[in-house]
């Protein structure tokens, strides 16, 4: 929290919360006050040795980082710019989906790329802002990836006739519908550096979905029945202001207490933890928001990347009837709440909610929706991303094959790649194409996601999981969840759920668990999450192409991993002096709101005051009350922390 002295330089005080027979923990990132509880790990939850960093990836990655960084000349046109993968797909269907790639973006020295940058910068939202500071090391910079497409350049694709799908700042691309003569038009351009066929989707759709089971009467969290089908929901801001409450006990779960205590979820909602001030984005086919598992859930906002509009439930038509089924009961598993039926991880996150997928097949949804989404879900500021979309061959000749599943080609992969540059953890299927070898898809392939596969209730593979490895040697899925015999909400029933099969059921639970341990550690990087999933595991020791590092443990996650015990903001609001006050004299108080301990252990608060030129600590004090007094010297002009 910030202050300012009568020089009006910035003091910062870091408020230490500390738990019985531990030592203090402090973490100040951005100007936000955190606070730890320390407590000791849990008995045989020991986390592995993080594995280390596939050196090709991460040179790969680092090499990419400073080019964003830095001004470059435009890149030199393709030989021919219209590719002869594009001819062979507008030769095959007449008008397909192009990625129109631009050789720059309208920026031409080095002033320009800077103004460019911080203007870029000025445009994001604050949380977002300082969701990516934890990413590079506590100090928010904007790149080149951040600087839009120049409007010129979309209007003058649009002028060939060619209709503009998307408009990627990351790709520095558009994606268009485009027929034979307005692709040669689009070749033409002189800032056009190459025209690409787009890749189409594979939806991870359930293997197996069982008969509907009717929801318990009486069973929400108030008292009152199951809405029926067709009901509206309740008004944006009332769910807004609505925290869920823990189910009471194991029937509260209902038949969702499997999956979700193979993983070790109820115990971590007993600690408190429910995805409270996260945000989930899900990539799904759309969303019934009216069904008992989610009309109560919290939603900052939905995009309908198919039809370009802010409504992702069904619209018949052009929707077919089952357009929602596949993510209704993805957003069901994740964070889904109908007290004694289902309930899932991060029931109380609050959700972005894209869809992504048009499900008739003869129209398939393409990477460029994968990726307009991800670049929505980074402007929101979301935390997690839970993917069930996969991307690999369709057409013969023209699309991925395995040995593009290096981490970095496709273009879903370089999508997943930016999120987590600025931040966000990505959880997408593995896919369901196993038992063999090498079956897995793209974005899955990436380094630096969480890949899921699926097991059963006693934590057996499913056959029909994909295998690693990746085409350069590296294992993937990164972990398993339950993803046979789910439960997940039926859409077309508002009050009724089934048992689902697929990476794209326990996808979601490692989604949603994911934001319980962003929820637990606001100061984790992404790489931090992942690796405290991963190496606390129940293969940790011996991971493999099948089960990866093994089944989740989000318990042992959130305390027992390698980089420390939770941060709790609950919140420690720093309240006097308020931000940017000016203090002229001694003594001087510090007041913060306190909290209580979810396990109902007592509080003490640590308050440190540095000098910010020598480090030295000029005034330090535990209290169990919210408030201390600073009564020693401070020099004039000075600033501390």
């Amino acid at each position: 929290m910030d202050l300012r002295l009568a020089s009006h330089r910035r003091l910062r005080v870091t408020l230490a919360r500390v738990s019985p027979c531990s030592r203090p923990f402090e973490a100040a990132l951005g100007g936000l006050v955190l606070f730890a509880l320390l407590a000791s790990p849990f008995a045989g939850a020991s986390a592995a040795p993080a594995p280390a960093p596939d050196a090709r990836a991460k040179a790969a990655r680092a090499d990419a980082i400073e080019r964003s960084s830095r001004f470059t000349s435009p890149a030199p046109r393709m030989a021919p710019v219209l590719s002869a993968s594009a001819l062979a797909r507008i030769a095959v269907e007449g008008r397909p989906a192009l990625w129109v790639v631009f050789t720059d973006k309208g920026i031409f020295d080095e002033r320009s790329f800077g103004a460019a940058v911080r203007d870029a910068g000025a445009r994001l939202t604050e949380r977002a802002r300082a969701r990516r500071a934890k990413e590079q090391g506590g100090r928010y910079a904007p790149d080149f990836d951040d600087v839009p497409v120049p409007g010129r350049y979309v209007d003058a694709v649009a002028a060939t006739g060619a209709r503009v799908r998307h408009v990627s700042k990351w790709m520095n691309a558009v994606s268009v519908m485009a027929d034979e003569g307005e692709a040669r038009r689009l070749a033409a351009l002189p800032f056009v550096r190459a025209i690409l066929p787009l890749q189409y989707s594979r939806p991870v759709a359930p293997v197996s979905v069982g008969p509907t089971i009717e929801g318990a009467p009486g069973n929400d969290a108030h008292g009152s029945a199951p809405r029926p089908e067709g009901a509206a929901p309740a008004p944006q801001g009332e769910r807004a202001a609505t925290i869920l409450s823990k189910p009471v006990n194991q029937s509260g779960y209902g038949l969702s207490f499997t999956q979700l205590n193979g993983i070790f979820v109820p115990a971590v909602h007993d600690s408190g933890y429910s995805g409270a001030g996260v945000i989930l984005a899900m990539f799904d086919t759309g969303f019934n928001k009216s069904h008992s598992a989610t009309i109560q859930l919290k939603r900052i906002a939905e995009w309908d990347f198919v039809w370009e509009d802010s409504e992702t439930a069904n619209q018949i038509p052009p929707d077919a009837s089952g357009q929602w089924d596949h993510g209704t009961g993805t957003w069901s598993v994740a964070g889904g709440y109908w007290i004694n039926n289902l309930i899932g991880p991060a029931y109380n996150a609050t959700f972005a909610l894209a869809k992504t997928e048009y499900v008739p097949s003869e129209t398939h949804a393409e990477e460029d929706n994968w990726v307009a989404a991800a670049e929505w879900a980074d402007s929101l500021g979301a935390d997690v991303i839970s993917s069930s979309l996969a991307y690999l061959t369709f057409d013969s000749g023209v699309d991925y094959t395995w040995a593009d599943l290096n981490g970095h080609t496709t273009v879903v992969a370089q999508g997943a790649i930016l999120a987590h540059r600025r931040g966000i953890v990505v959880a997408n299927a593995m896919g369901n194409s196993g038992p063999g070898g090498r079956t897995l898809d793209s974005p899955a392939d990436v380094d630096s996601i969480l890949s899921c596969g699926a097991v059963d209730n006693s934590n057996n593979i499913a056959t029909f999981s994909s295998r690693g490895n990746t085409s350069d040697g590296r294992i993937k899925p990164e972990v398993v969840a339950q993803g046979v015999s789910t439960t997940w909400a039926v859409a077309s029933n508002n009050n009724a759920t089934t048992l689902a099969s697929g990476t794209s059921l326990s996808t979601p639970l490692v989604g949603g668990s994911a934001a319980l341990v962003r929820e637990a550690h606001p100061e984790w990087t992404v790489e931090q999450v992942r690796q405290a999933f991963m190496t606390t595991a129940d293969r940790a020791g011996t991971p493999d192409s099948i089960y990866g590092w093994g089944r989740i443990n989000v318990r042992a996650a959130i305390w027992s991993s390698a980089y420390g015990p939770p941060v709790f903001p609950r919140p420690f609001d720093l309240l006097v002096p308020s931000k940017n006050s000016v203090v002229n004299a001694t003594p001087l108080t510090l007041r913060w709101r306190g909290t209580t301990d979810p396990q109902s252990e007592a509080i003490s608060y640590t308050v440190t005051l540095r000098s910010l030129a020598s480090g030295a600590v000029v005034f330090t004090k535990t209290t169990t009350d919210s408030s201390a007094v600073v009564t020693g010297y401070l020099g004039p002009s000075a600033s501390y922390e």
